[in-house]
């Protein structure tokens, strides 16, 4: 008999439980089964001998409902004396059953879960398993996890609405940048500024000033920057008081990175994504370099505040993603749709937004032109893109 057989003929007999005792051998059963699995290193034996336990539970929790609504369970403590000793029959207690209270308060709270609830979430459990996430045993877990994100996701919107509203204007949950960076190599004949104007580093900083004050405060910005300005130092102002309470101004050098993220007013660094600018068919494209091959564009995403909340397994990216690159400088539309997917499609601002017919921005977008000009004569708001704009962005 196959292991999905055995899995199947578990799951009927666990419908067609009507004892607690019948249960909770399954449950045992299954339990037991877990821990030899894991043991064992088999996976898939392990995987499904944590949704039975898990089935288990949810019907336990059915009859435990069911048995009170019936002959009831007994809640603990001398019962009332309203006839002799002899005559005297309780409800079974929880501990008579061999059920904990913890486990009766949780079985309970997975039946109410309903059908269609509870076999959404086995299936992300299942999935989340098999991606090679942890083999988890409580589904309530699952779905708290899935309530608070959505939760944070709707405030993030709400709150960007609303502040669409007023005279100031949207304030974005999240950014997406890439910087028109001016080389410090000067131009030559591979340089940037053969292809769109370039900002200098400063005036980077000074624009970074303004996206801040179009972030919610909780926000992840997602930023390109060139590996060899990665961790580039770069001065920067910052304020210090002295211990006779004096406010001071001094130049720290700080990476390049870091640098405009802090001007963005972000609080920490959380990951980085790498664009390999090859693929299957062509794996032997080089590209210009002086010391290496840059065969690669990084990615980082900076958190404020709390940031956005942790996507869902299935809505996780790799780290690398191999595509060829297009004309120069154009980020592949993958990025866009992994933004928008991680981020639950609340509101993005792309700052240096390439648009057009064939590459045009996702649903809930706006988008900043793709022409750098000076900070000092930037409104940023005055240039957003509506949702609705034209095929093109200036």
């Amino acid at each position: 008999m196959t292991v999905l057989a055995k899995y199947e003929i578990a799951c009927r007999a666990l419908a067609d439980a009507r004892a607690v005792d019948d249960v909770m051998e399954i449950h045992s059963q299954a339990e037991a089964m877990r821990v030899y699995a894991r043991q064992a290193k088999n996976r898939d034996l392990e995987i499904d001998a944590a949704q039975i336990r898990v089935r288990a539970v949810k019907r336990l929790g059915e009859l435990i409902v069911a048995q009170k609504e019936t002959v009831g369970l007994h809640r603990g403590g001398r019962p009332a004396q309203t006839c002799s000793d002899a005559e005297q029959v309780s409800p079974p207690t929880l501990e008579e059953a061999g059920i904990d209270r913890k486990l009766s308060s949780h079985a309970q709270r997975v039946a109410a879960l309903g059908d269609i609830r509870f076999e959404a979430l086995m299936g992300m459990m299942r999935q989340r398993a098999m991606d090679g996430g942890p083999v988890l045993v409580d589904i309530l877990k699952i779905d708290s996890e899935n309530e608070q994100r959505e939760s944070r996701r709707t405030l993030a919107r709400d709150l960007s609405n609303r502040a669409a509203e007023l005279p100031s204007g949207r304030k974005y949950p999240c950014a997406y940048i890439d910087p028109p960076w001016l080389r410090k190599q000067g131009v030559t004949n591979r340089s940037y500024e053969n292809h769109y104007p370039t900002m200098p580093w400063d005036e980077i900083l000074a624009l970074m000033g303004k996206v801040s004050d179009l972030l919610l405060p909780d926000a992840w910005v997602f930023l390109w920057i060139p590996r060899a300005h990665l961790l580039a130092l770069h001065p920067v102002p910052m304020e210090f008081k002295t211990d006779d309470g004096e406010v001071i101004e001094r130049a720290v050098k700080l990476p390049l990175a870091w640098a405009v993220a802090r001007a963005a007013g972000c609080d920490s660094y959380s990951t980085c994504f790498v664009w390999t600018k090859n693929d299957e068919d062509h794996p032997d494209d080089i590209g210009g370099g002086i010391i290496v091959r840059d065969q690669d564009e990084l990615l980082l995403l900076f958190k404020r505040g709390r940031g956005l909340p942790k996507p869902a397994r299935d809505e996780i990216f790799n780290s690398n993603h191999r595509e060829r690159k297009r004309e120069h400088s154009r980020k592949p539309d993958h990025y866009r749709d992994m933004i928008q997917t991680m981020t639950g499609g609340l509101p993005v601002l792309e700052l240096f937004a390439r648009v057009d017919a064939e590459h045009p921005l996702p649903e809930g977008w706006d988008a900043w032109g793709n022409q750098a000009a000076p900070a000092g004569e930037i409104d940023i708001p005055e240039f957003l893109t509506p949702r609705d704009a034209a095929s093109e962005v200036a």
